[in-house]
């Protein structure tokens, strides 16, 4: 049987709604120091959005350097764990964002693409360049990688997610035909996971 990628978006919401808390906590240890700081030096302004803020670790810290940032993620139970943070949190897809033309100064998204199907990507790069102000700076990481899999995990409960995989020419070619430019690209390694990360800004029209 065929599970539609909107299922199993479905299921990895559900499994983080399951372990919320046990996620949030062992994230919380995982702070991408380099990538955060190198983020905000290439920032205009302080208005953040992080797309698929998980348990709000990035929110928190962005808050308490001063800046402006609402984290969004499709999760209830991650929002309700990332709402002991610092910071702001909302229930929302970002396939379809209720935010204002031209709001943030910068978008983070660290892993917010990990169970999302390649057609999401393009919607979702739209929403991104849409609420992004001229010159905006967008940093993304996505799994490294080809297909998808379904991974269970013993100390998530052994919960069912659906990972997809990108190479990273691939996930280029998504921002450079969605209206981004390139800043940096490369392919990193964490706990024998590999990761595409990016740093794109807004094009000029």
């Amino acid at each position: 049987m065929i599970i539609l990628m909107e299922d199993k978006l479905k299921q990895a919401i559900s499994t983080y709604n399951k372990i919320a808390g046990i996620y949030s906590k062992y994230s919380s240890e995982k702070l991408l120091q380099f990538q955060l700081n190198e983020f905000l030096s290439l920032l205009k302004g302080k208005k953040i959005l992080d797309a698929g803020c998980g348990g709000g670790r990035d929110v928190e810290y962005f808050t308490e350097e001063g800046y402006d940032a609402i984290g969004i993620d499709l999760s209830e139970g991650l929002i309700k764990e990332a709402k002991k943070k610092k910071g702001k949190f909302i229930v929302m897809d970002f396939r379809k964002l209720s935010f204002e033309n031209e709001t943030f100064d910068g978008i983070w998204s660290m892993a917010g693409f990990i169970h999302n199907s390649r057609d999401d990507v393009v919607k979702s790069l739209k929403e991104f360049l849409r609420v992004l102000k001229k010159d905006g700076i967008l940093y993304i990481a996505v799994r490294e990688g080809e297909g998808e899999e379904e991974v269970r995990k013993e100390k998530y409960n052994g919960e069912p997610r659906i990972y997809v995989y990108f190479k990273k020419e691939e996930f280029e070619n998504y921002l450079k035909t969605n209206g981004f430019n390139i800043i940096s690209s490369i392919v990193s390694e964490d706990d024998e996971k590999k990761w595409v990360e990016i740093f794109a800004r807004k094009a000029s029209l």
